[in-house]
């Protein structure tokens, strides 16, 4: 791997503790969310919403896995790297299920809600590409974050 590569990935064991918080957190919401619609009815909500919940559960609990272990092992640059991904598509998932379930109910709604989603996420990566001076890290993350926003949340809004 170039040095290039490897600094799309640098580890950082305070920032692993912090993702292993949030992703516990995010699981805990994706219980309710899911219990909200085993209890409503199932049919009542697109099919992609359901499956999106149910896979961003086991990305968001190996993320949880694989962070920890950033604290236990010396050479933890190939976790953090599956960490980050799996935190990603996870958080990404809940995301668009949010997005989605409001579509249910109001479309431009949900229109808005990915928009300013997308916007401040570009804002945050402006912010954090000025401060880290690391351009192609930051752009990847946020074109990663706007790929799983655009095939899992505002393509389905139009296809759905």
């Amino acid at each position: 791997m170039t040095k290039r590569e490897e600094d799309i990935f640098s580890t950082n064991k305070d920032k692993a503790g912090a993702k292993v918080a949030l992703s516990s957190t995010m699981i805990g919401a994706l219980f309710f969310i899911l219990t909200l619609i085993l209890t409503v009815g199932p049919d009542k909500f697109n099919r992609f919403v359901i499956f999106q919940i149910i896979l961003a559960v086991p990305f968001l609990f190996v993320s949880i896995l694989t962070y920890s272990k950033i604290a236990y092992w010396r050479d933890n640059r190939l976790w953090d790297m599956m960490g980050w991904f799996s935190v990603n598509i996870g958080n990404g998932f809940l995301l668009n299920v949010i997005g989605l379930m409001v579509a249910s109910v109001d479309r431009s709604l949900a229109l808005v809600y990915f928009t300013t989603l997308a916007t401040l996420m570009l804002v945050y990566s402006i912010i954090n590409i000025y401060y880290s001076r690391r351009h192609s890290e930051k752009i990847f993350k946020f074109l990663f974050f706007l790929a799983i926003m655009l095939f899992g949340g505002v393509l389905p809004l139009f296809l759905g």
